[in-house]
């Protein structure tokens, strides 16, 4: 009873909360956003580098993965560019960012060391001779030499072992000993001071 006399009161007022009931209920449903198609993607980034030796702004670093048509790459807030690879820098440290054809991206932080140029050569010869009874976690006679700060601390024992094979030789067969010029790379940094900077 009072509704319809409310209705036959104020008949504006009525069709008003009417329109606005019927409006209310009736919603327009947005279209389902797309896929984000990055979620999901992830690199692990694999890279190679090589230190800067001396004065010259000689390191770089090559992406080993992922590479392919469809990835770009750039350094620090640079260009994107289709090679994997980046000359002449300095020491310092870098960000390299790899995007693949969808925009997805994904990021490395990298380290360019400086290496005085003694230095990079006893490096070498320790990568390609010392492991895996020194190296990639090997800690053979207490020596670990994964770090530029174990090979630096070690100067003497590596002296002592590879150049004097006191008390016997390093590194054994099949790569001992060393070939002279090599040993005299080690001869060289020592005397030099034997340090990274060398």
């Amino acid at each position: 009873m009072f509704q319809t006399n409310l209705q036959y009161r104020y008949p504006a007022l009525f069709l008003s909360l009417f329109i606005v009931l019927v409006i209310s209920g009736c919603s327009k449903k947005d279209s389902p956003a797309a896929p984000d198609p990055c979620i999901g993607v992830s690199y692990d980034v694999q890279y190679f580098k090589t230190e800067s030796i001396g004065t010259s702004n000689n390191g770089s670093i090559t992406i080993n993965y992922p590479v392919g048509d469809t990835i770009t790459y750039k350094l620090n807030n640079g260009s994107y560019q289709a090679a994997p690879i980046f000359n002449n820098l300095a020491p310092g440290d870098y960000v390299v960012t790899v995007k693949n054809q969808k925009g997805c991206t994904d990021t490395a932080q990298i380290s360019i060391l400086n290496y005085g140029p003694k230095y990079a050569l006893v490096k070498q010869i320790i990568v390609g001779y010392c492991g895996p009874c020194h190296r990639n976690g090997g800690n053979e006679g207490g020596k670990n030499f994964d770090t530029d700060a174990s090979i630096v601390a070690s100067w003497d024992r590596i002296k002592a072992r590879a150049v004097d094979a006191n008390p016997s030789q390093m590194p054994q067969a099949p790569n001992a000993p060393l070939t002279n010029p090599d040993k005299q790379k080690i001869v060289d940094w020592v005397n030099a001071g034997h340090r990274q900077s060398d």
